[in-house]
């Protein structure tokens, strides 16, 4: 399984960020509503798109949709119906698009037919681990790559079932919202009712969506206090239009960004505040944006089935941040490494603790990054301590990092004292986003 291709963005310092930019749209929202476009009957129009969605556009079309670009992020959609995508001859390769691997592959698995699916992202492996059980316990039956010892990933052979049944999924580990969203996708061709429980509700991006192209959705909590997410399957798709808000995870590169320093602070439009996807933002205001005249302020517009949206404004303190003790639990993996960008400009010490299993593992590289640029980084079993100055740190480093973890380390370099090399599979958005409020990060 290759890996995407690597590359070098250089992060020099500039004067504290200002002025206003429009956010990419986020990916993670455009992706699943051009999938529903596609089941749905009739047209739907989905705008606000970001660009790199083109394997998972050339792929639906191959299953039988249609799909037209329409300009600026605009797509026109003519969708084949719940259960009608047609087999597909030949490997269908989603490149390094990890959350459409995992959206087809609960699509075609409630599906009759056999299909070869593969991606180059990395996550495929664990996100197989994970759903192949319970896909497997409706009906259908896959044959991943392996290397001999018990490992799998792609690409992966689907024999989807003609006769699927229902489950009641509730896993030992944590539900990832990729497995989540690839069972409730599934489900829409099954009789009767899907059940995937939570002990912490993730992302709900699938369930707002499914409810905005008229499926039977369902969510509640357990008497345990779980949550429990249910689709009633076998109903036909409206169509529907999805705006798709500004990417949240850019969003927050471009607020930490600019509250490093105090400066004239910045706006950012229409970005998607799903309550699952902004932890990032009381951070922020524990650390010192909010008070002292500053503020973070949300003008929410929700959009009734749709996502949660807000125009965003930070107007950075005129003193250092300071350090804060920090629930980790409830981040990402780029909010951690933002949330440790934040800390390492701030006065004191700040102690994020009760990593996840899944944060842990992002620690190793962020604690060598920090290192490399001159923080005081240091990590114990599920505790990860920044200390700072109240003064940016001195960058001038080359650092390897995941693409989750790499936007944060772009931010960092507008402030050190010297550029910051930062080498990820990582697309232009970040850049782009953060050199229209006035950075300089340019691509070696």
């Amino acid at each position: 399984m290759s890996a995407p291709a690597l590359s070098t963005w250089i992060s020099s310092p500039t004067p504290p960020l200002g002025g206003t930019a429009a956010v990419p749209g986020d990916a993670a929202i455009a992706a699943r509503a051009l999938v529903l476009a596609a089941l749905a009957v009739g047209e739907s129009r989905v705008t606000g798109a970001p660009v790199g969605l083109e394997p998972l556009v050339r792929v639906l079309r191959t299953l039988g949709a249609h799909l037209e670009p329409m300009g600026e992020g605009a797509w026109r959609v003519h969708g084949v119906g719940v259960g009608g995508l047609r087999q597909a001859p030949g490997l269908l390769d989603v490149g390094p698009d990890g959350l459409a691997f995992a959206l087809l592959a609960g699509l075609l698995a409630t599906q009759g037919g056999e299909t070869f699916l593969t991606t180059s992202h990395p996550a495929a492996t664990p996100f197989l681990k994970a759903a192949l059980p319970p896909l497997a316990h409706m009906g259908a039956a896959f044959t991943p790559a392996g290397d001999g010892l018990g490992g799998i990933h792609p690409p992966l052979l689907v024999r989807g079932t003609a006769r699927p049944v229902p489950v009641d999924h509730r896993p030992l580990e944590p539900v990832v919202c990729e497995v989540k969203s690839a069972l409730l996708l599934a489900a829409l061709n099954v009789a009767g009712r899907t059940t995937v429980v939570e002990e912490t509700p993730t992302a709900d991006h699938t369930e707002r969506l499914l409810r905005q192209f008229g499926a039977a959705v369902t969510a509640r909590h357990q008497p345990d206090g779980a949550w429990a997410v249910s689709v009633n399957g076998q109903r036909e798709l409206r169509p529907a239009r999805v705006a798709v808000p500004g990417d949240a995870s850019l969003a927050g590169a471009a607020l930490v960004a600019a509250a490093l320093r105090p400066g004239p602070g910045i706006a950012l439009p229409h970005i998607g505040v799903n309550e699952h996807r902004i932890a990032l933002f009381p951070v922020l205001r524990d650390m010192g944006v909010g008070d002292m005249g500053a503020g973070l302020t949300a003008a929410g517009r929700p959009a009734g089935e749709g996502e949660p949206v807000a125009d965003l404004r930070l107007h950075p303190p005129a003193h250092p941040l300071r350090g804060v003790e920090v629930a980790a639990a409830s981040l990402s993996a780029g909010e951690l490494a933002l949330v440790a960008v934040a800390a390492s400009c701030a006065r004191g010490t700040t102690v994020l603790h009760g990593l996840t299993p899944r944060l842990a593992r992002a620690v190793p590289p962020l604690v060598a990054a920090f290192g490399a640029c001159g923080v005081t980084a240091s990590a114990g079993t599920d505790v990860l301590t920044i200390t700072g100055d109240g003064q940016p740190p001195q960058g001038g480093a080359t650092v390897d990092v995941d693409a989750d973890l790499a936007p944060a380390f772009l931010a960092l370099g507008t402030a050190a004292a010297h550029p910051i090399a930062v080498r990820a599979s990582l697309g232009p958005a970040a850049a782009s986003l953060l050199n229209a409020l006035g950075a300089a990060i340019t691509q070696a």
